[in-house]
């Protein structure tokens, strides 16, 4: 039987480097994408990593045990998701030559994470217990995380028909998503919006990332069609907490 469960990670320092970069600058994400936090349970449980992955035309033992797992992504901070940021220099030597790298890094990072798991699967006894395998760490081996505010939802529906809502966590968003005249508007509110084009998962052939565009906000849906085209990434659930959206 399925079951959702939640938990806060967070970290003094994070990085999830983004592909699209020179080979002096390094840049973050702002949300943790869903590869890395695939990362993150496959150490907690002791799954073999790339580096462990000998077998290079196949992916690593914690992407095969945890694929099917569906996931919900929430900023901890509640500042529009926006996290503090800061560039680092960092002297890197390969070869004889010395190289210097900038790398911008994610301060105090914190994000609620909500998992769809089968009730008796060894993950959720882990996470319960505070227990890990491998050390877990926020992007890098040397930001190491933990993570606390564990709870198992006694709420877990799916979204049929709603009105007047807000989604706790983040949204996919296809071309077919229209933000105007989506959100319910109130002038004493005040709205942000932060959109982030994220790894969601890997092709096969080559091996590289899938991405999807994802919206972050505190406004006011309308109504749950106003939400209809997240149908082929993501679907709405009702928790203890509120609406959230698995994919």
């Amino acid at each position: 039987m399925k079951k959702l469960i939640s938990f806060t990670i967070k970290s003094d320092f994070g990085m999830f480097k983004k592909p699209d970069i020179n080979d002096k600058i390094f840049i973050t994400y702002n949300i943790i994408p869903k590869t890395y936090v695939f990362g993150i349970l496959g150490a907690i449980m002791g799954y073999e990593g790339y580096a462990q992955n000998r077998d290079k035309t196949k992916m690593p033992e914690f992407y095969e045990k945890l694929k099917d797992i569906r996931v919900a992504i929430a900023p901890s901070d509640k500042n529009g998701g926006i996290l503090k940021k800061e560039f680092i220099l960092f002297n890197n030597t390969c070869n004889g030559e010395t190289k210097n790298i900038t790398e911008q890094t994610l301060v105090n990072p914190a994000y609620d994470i909500y998992i769809e798991i089968d009730e008796e699967h060894e993950l959720l006894k882990r996470l319960k217990a505070k227990e890990a395998e491998f050390l877990p760490y926020m992007g890098k081996n040397e930001f190491s995380l933990s993570w606390d505010n564990f709870h198992e939802h006694a709420v877990f529906e799916k979204v049929e028909q709603k009105e007047q809502f807000k989604v706790l966590t983040i949204i996919p968003k296809d071309e077919n998503f229209v933000l105007k005249n989506s959100g319910h508007k109130e002038k004493t509110t005040n709205y942000f919006y932060l959109f982030e084009r994220l790894p969601i998962d890997w092709n096969d052939n080559p091996r590289q990332y899938k991405y999807q565009e994802f919206l972050y906000t505190n406004a006011v849906f309308k109504s749950s069609e106003s939400l209809k085209s997240i149908g082929s990434v993501g679907e709405l659930f009702e928790s203890d907490k509120g609406i959230i959206c698995l994919f």
